[in-house]
């Protein structure tokens, strides 16, 4: 099926709706937090302690680059360091303009089938499984640590969010263990989920980038890993963040950041608001209210307004490291939009399939191409 360009006037529109979901949302935590924002201003803020947590959210990046750049050669496509670095900030760069944090890895696959328009279907499939994989390791970091003995006891509000972690890192294990047997792939039960109204692409997306892994066990080994250490790295970061605003608060610890915030990260990527803006806040914000609930359980008002407003601040600081190294993404962006524009309509015009992710991801595509 030939893929149909969205029409621009619609695409601006569904923009701007977006983007009024992103401010309806940071104006609704301002209203229930403003109080404790307006005192910042009264805090010192550590910023030996944000550089720290820049330094490590950088190290991560090039970790999750070299993730993706593990998978692309998997298959036999040549990528080299310095073109995964540019084609990695040039992620980030969509990333902070579009909707999501898929429509950046979109952008580096089509920027990287230019060349290789034959096999368009290969590369989007390792920005699928490479997408996955990464989920998977997030949900897994979050389920260990949820052992530690350092970490605080969640309460109820919090318990069901641990037994979510666990869930979702034990369906990945057996799905990555069900991807290396060829019998499974290519079951009638597989066959049969494809033609399901919903979930029937994703499946079917999925199914065609695990065969191409087939028989390659240290390729996808070796990507869970680098996932391991890249999402590590990303909620190390958010603590350090954390450390750096709010000396002399309550906040939760570092094993504590650890269980809370896979499930606010993965809920940044699959709310529609660009670059995740608003989602992000208000769920770190719902996960320290729950951590002061958890620690006190007869906490106050106050106390509860002050954890939101004290989660809010957390992640407005994480966010700032993201900007700050997607403006680097940036100055790429801009010295590359003739490529991405060309690169856009040459995978449109050469793919002719319509597929589960393209179809996810077409907005920050055509933001990018203009």
């Amino acid at each position: 099926m030939t893929t149909a360009l969205p029409n621009p006037s619609r695409q601006r529109l569904i923009m701007v709706l977006k983007w009024l979901l992103a401010v309806g949302i940071l104006a609704g935590l301002y209203h229930m937090s403003g109080d404790n924002l307006a005192k910042l201003k009264e805090r010192q803020i550590l910023w030996s302690m944000f550089a720290v947590a820049l330094a490590i959210r950088l190290v991560s990046l090039m970790a999750t680059f070299t993730r993706w750049r593990m998978l692309v050669r998997g298959i036999g496509l040549p990528l080299s360091f310095r073109e995964t670095f540019r084609l990695g900030m040039l992620g980030e760069a969509c990333n902070l303009m579009g909707p999501g944090a898929v429509g950046g890895d979109l952008v580096k696959a089509a920027l990287l089938a230019k060349d290789h328009t034959n096999r368009m279907a290969s590369v989007l499939a390792t920005v699928f499984l490479d997408r996955v994989l990464g989920m998977w390791a997030l949900f897994v970091l979050g389920a260990f640590a949820s052992l530690s003995p350092a970490g605080t006891k969640p309460g109820p509000e919090l318990q069901w969010a641990v037994w979510t972690l666990w869930g979702g890192a034990a369906v990945g294990l057996i799905g990555i263990g069900l991807m290396f047997v060829p019998a499974f792939t290519h079951s009638r039960l597989m066959h049969w989920l494809t033609t399901w109204k919903f979930v029937g692409r994703i499946v079917k997306e999925l199914m065609d980038s695990i065969q191409l892994y087939q028989g390659k066990p240290q390729v996808v080994l070796g990507a869970a890993g680098l996932g391991l250490v890249g999402h590590f790295g990303f909620l190390a970061s958010f603590y350090f963040c954390a450390l750096s605003l709010h000396q002399g608060q309550v906040i939760p610890g570092f094993i504590d950041h650890v269980v809370g915030l896979p499930l606010p990260e993965a809920l940044s990527a699959a709310v529609p608001t660009p670059g995740g803006v608003g989602a992000l806040e208000g769920a770190v914000a719902w996960f320290y209210q729950q951590h002061q609930q958890s620690t006190v359980p007869d906490s106050t008002k106050e106390q509860l307004a002050t954890a939101l407003g004290n989660g809010v601040l957390t992640a407005l600081g994480y966010r700032l490291t993201m900007l700050v190294l997607g403006a680097v993404g940036i100055v790429y962006y801009l010295s590359s939009r003739g490529e991405i524009r060309r690169a856009v309509k040459e995978v449109d015009g050469e793919s002719g399939e319509d597929t589960a992710l393209s179809q996810a991801t077409a907005p920050p595509l055509e933001c990018a191409a203009r």
